[in-house]
């Protein structure tokens, strides 16, 4: 059975051990989809590689749980230049980005982990996924930071089921799951069931909080008496997380919970207690503040926005000739584009950095937001804001991406940058103000009135916060003096 006849693929957006990843849309439908593809060297050497694929395909089409990344299709098919057909399998497309990249990505520009309440929210939700991935009788066995998916929202889905079994059959491509996040029965080729799952998951919450592994090497982790060594505990909270870890990586799979619920319920008892408060409040027409950030949206032209960083709508191949690009290319001069273009070709979803020429900022980072209603919105301004942290930006200006050639509609546009902008906010930075210009007083009232639902959850004609926060509580926030700020 085909399966290129039902989509039309945009190209190769990444690689791994296993398979390629491809962006696509359907056909008929432009419904975004994710078509992963076994590499030749892995179908070669895999006796009856293509039932497996289904195989495989027909455990995750059982699963229909929002935390769940769905399967939509399977087949074979030549794609991307190969030689003959190979296994395909047609996922869900999540536009964001993954935990093993949220959390490098703060790291390096921060020099800090996640907040503990959000790596707890996080790995809760990843929890409630499992459970239902359990529940039919599928075994994930390559949980990581890496195969959970995060949204603008960071709404998390438990991805990449290449590698899953139910309990009663343990083929798989070759060994199975990542050597430093397995548990010791897997490790040594025994039997999993959906504690190793679990096992699993307590490695990923450690890695997620404290920047690695719990244990250096496999041959630690096959040994019995080796527990995970832990930082000392900065809070109740924090010991309180560290115990349910230490539970959940037992050795002894009998000494571990019995289902990934009961992760979810604890850590989400212990989000409810360490969740900071986050101040917000509109201050004028288009103009808010959350967090330690101010947030606006104005009608002019970007390339004329004094701050740190210009954030670009660009496209794959990185030529200014249209739009946002064209006007910052007239204003800053040719040699942006060219600088641009020595990058070659750039994937749905990246972000690069270029000098700014005779704009009015230090740099511009041309974000790859869009295609063809194809939305990479959360995914490139995710990468554009933590850029813009790693150089130590404290301002940036940004268009309504996707919007061009992307054919993204304004509405969508608007949600998603709020959404990462309300995001972003929460897992705390330098930056401290994010200006939003768009093209004409419509789309001005688009952007207002998105900001005010997403930031604040509430209508623009209320000039008070729904959780009571007034214009002078938000202001001490903003100045960095209140208690409310996010460090």
């Amino acid at each position: 059975m085909t399966v290129l006849s039902r989509y039309e693929p945009w190209g190769r957006i990444s690689s791994g051990g296993m398979s390629d990843v491809w962006l696509a849309r359907h056909a008929a439908l432009g419904l975004p989809v994710i078509i992963k593809t076994l590499r030749p060297e892995v179908a070669a050497r895999v006796r009856d590689a293509d039932e497996i694929m289904r195989a495989t395909a027909r455990l995750m089409a059982r699963l229909s749980a929002p935390g769940i990344v769905r399967v939509l299709d399977v087949g074979t098919d030549v794609i991307g230049g190969a030689s003959h057909a190979t296994p395909c399998l047609v996922e869900e497309y999540i536009d964001g980005i993954d935990l093993g990249e949220l959390d490098a990505r703060r790291r390096a520009a921060l020099g800090r982990p996640l907040p503990l309440w959000m790596v707890a929210d996080l790995v809760a939700q990843a929890a409630e996924g499992l459970h239902a991935a359990h529940q039919v009788g599928v075994v994930h066995r390559d949980i990581k930071p890496a195969n959970l998916f995060a949204d603008a929202a960071l709404r998390v889905r438990v991805g990449d089921f290449g590698i899953a079994v139910a309990p009663r059959e343990q083929r798989a491509f070759g060994p199975a799951g990542t050597p430093l996040f397995m548990a010791p029965e897997q490790l040594v080729g025994g039997t999993t069931d959906r504690r190793a799952d679990v096992f699993s998951l307590g490695a990923t919450a450690y890695a997620l909080r404290y920047g690695a592994p719990p244990w250096a090497d496999s041959g630690s982790l096959a040994r019995g008496d080796l527990d995970p060594i832990f930082p000392a505990a900065a809070s109740p909270e924090e010991a309180f997380f560290q115990h349910l870890l230490r539970a959940a990586m037992a050795k002894d799979p009998a000494h571990r919970p019995a289902s990934a619920r009961h992760l979810t319920q604890q850590l989400r008892s212990l989000v409810l207690s360490a969740r900071p408060t986050l101040a917000c409040a509109r201050l004028s027409p288009g103009s808010y503040t959350i967090g330690g950030m101010r947030v606006s949206v104005e009608v002019g032209n970007l390339a004329h926005a004094k701050v740190d960083g210009i954030i670009s709508s660009a496209y794959s191949e990185m030529r200014m000739d249209q739009g946002v690009g064209l006007a910052l290319k007239q204003a800053g001069g040719d040699a942006i584009e060219l600088e641009a273009m020595r990058y070659g070709a750039q994937a749905l979803g990246e972000c690069i950095e270029t000098s700014a020429g005779a704009l009015p900022c230090r740099s511009v980072l041309h974000a790859v937001g869009a295609w063809n209603e194809v939305s990479c919105i959360a995914r490139a301004l995710m990468r554009a804001l933590w850029l813009a942290e790693t150089k130590t930006y404290r301002s940036i200006a940004l268009p309504a991406i996707g919007t061009g050639r992307g054919r993204v509609s304004l509405a969508s546009s608007a949600d998603t940058i709020a959404t990462a902008l309300r995001t972003h906010a929460e897992l705390g930075g330098r930056l401290r103000e994010a200006r939003i210009v768009v093209v004409d007083e419509p789309s001005f009232q688009v952007f207002d009135e998105t900001l005010a639902g997403i930031l604040m959850g509430r209508d623009t004609s209320d000039e008070r916060v729904a959780d009571g926060v007034d214009h002078a509580t938000a202001a001490t926030a903003f100045s960095g003096e209140g208690p409310h700020v996010i460090a």
